[in-house]
């Protein structure tokens, strides 16, 4: 029963606060208002919403610097957490423990500095993964438009906080679900790695081949016997497509609908994907003829973020910023996939006055280097063991997600509790 800002449930004493109130200072701060530039090992990383996943966690592709003389005034410190407070990306957030080095967040973020005598600041980021938060965020919608939230209402933001221990509880039993799966990206990333190195040294520097006969092509010197071409010379190029927004009936996030791919999904993920923020309904692909792609289609973003490649796991679709390469060949993938990741795509030009982009024509006639066939099967050999690999961990870890994201409202709400002991 509710008295005051206390409430039990199940024997747990809850006491309602707000974000302001477990926050130093009581309030949060607004990032520095400064250009991001290219990264440099000798100016601070700039964190900005784009370098945060749906999920909390670090895109660490792409991320740049910040040159600005007041930049060490913004600079994170662990138990700080920062929000995104406009935009698409509105309530995404991001908590630093110092693990991923020194950021300075930027003009779009808002960051409180957790106090760990009021809050045990993981606690409060795994709040920000639960439904009632993202529902508290969507509150702010209208239609189809993400609402802004600003530093003051992301301190009146109220939550229900359960006793220390029930916090350590949580806390305890979902970081060790994360560590695992952080170990398993740390693994992944050197698995890729490998992978990158091997293809370099096969289809760039040409090593094992060294002592092949080569000839002329539009590309340079090629061992002899393998061709160059445009890209829709080897492979079926199709375009994603979107069903107008002005309609969302045809959006769901319902799992038994078809997974529908963003460029910001192909972020989340590494080499495989699996999992979409959206979805389209059955009748919506049909009304607009959206093509869906089988798995292990190789797909390729070639608008706002140009280059983002990954592979689907099973039929999805995308939106019309995402080419996607299919072939015959069983054994070509593992080539495709590193060889669009290795791509120099500043070769293309730019189609767009107002955005980083190439057009659907432009990703078709792309200049492409093709081996022949058994110079692939004998890299297929090579490169397909690391590539299971990799899809495991991944797949290992989309377990593990699902069983911390079945655990955290349970051990929200106190259904999951510390014991009492009795004596």
């Amino acid at each position: 029963m509710k008295s005051s800002n206390n409430w039990g449930l199940l024997g747990m004493t809850f006491r309602e606060v707000t974000l302001g109130e477990i926050s130093v200072g009581n309030k949060g701060s607004y990032g520095i208002p400064a250009s991001a530039v290219e990264y440099s090992e000798d100016l601070y990383t700039y964190l900005r919403i784009t370098d945060i996943n749906d999920d909390g966690t670090l895109n660490k592709d792409g991320l740049k610097s910040v040159d600005d003389e007041n930049a060490n005034k913004y600079l994170l410190k662990p138990n700080d957490i920062v929000f995104a407070r406009t935009g698409g990306s509105t309530g995404r957030s991001y908590f630093y423990d110092g693990s991923d080095g020194e950021f300075v967040y930027a003009g779009f973020l808002i960051k409180f500095s957790l106090d760990p005598t009021k809050v045990n600041p993981k606690y409060f980021k795994y709040y920000t993964l639960s439904d009632e938060y993202k529902g508290w965020v969507n509150s702010f919608n209208t239609g189809s438009t993400r609402g802004n939230i600003n530093a003051q209402t992301y301190a009146n933001m109220k939550l229900n906080l359960p006793d220390c221990d029930q916090q350590k509880l949580l806390v305890d039993t979902l970081s060790g679900m994360d560590y695992k799966i952080e170990i398993n990206n740390r693994i992944n990333k050197t698995l890729e790695e490998m992978a990158q190195a091997i293809f370099k040294s096969w289809f760039v520097d040409f090593e094992p081949f060294q002592d092949a006969e080569f000839e002329d092509s539009d590309l340079g010197k090629i061992p002899k016997g393998w061709r160059v071409g445009r890209a829709d010379d080897f492979f079926d190029i199709a375009i994603g497509k979107t069903p107008p927004r002005k309609e969302p009936q045809w959006f769901s996030v319902n799992k038994d609908d078809v997974k529908w791919v963003s460029i910001s999904d192909m972020g989340n993920c590494s080499l495989y994907i699996f999992n979409t923020s959206e979805y389209l309904t059955r009748d919506g692909i049909e009304k607009y003829n959206v093509k869906i792609v089988p798995a292990g289609t190789v797909l390729l973003s070639f608008k706002l973020t140009v280059g983002r490649v990954v592979i689907t796991t099973e039929e999805m679709t995308t939106n019309e910023a995402i080419a996607h390469f299919k072939s015959n060949k069983n054994t070509i993938n593992g080539f495709l996939y590193f060889y669009l990741k290795n791509f120099n795509y500043d070769t293309l030009g730019n189609t767009s006055s107002i955005a980083s982009a190439v057009n659907s024509k432009v990703i078709k006639a792309m200049t492409m280097l093709m081996p022949d066939d058994n110079t692939l099967n004998n890299y297929h050999n090579i490169i397909n063991p690391l590539m299971i690999e990799i899809r495991k961990s991944q797949e290992e870890n989309q377990t593990l997600t699902a069983i911390r994201d079945a655990l955290l409202p349970r051990l929200m709400s106190g259904e999951i509790r510390v014991p009492i002991v009795e004596g």
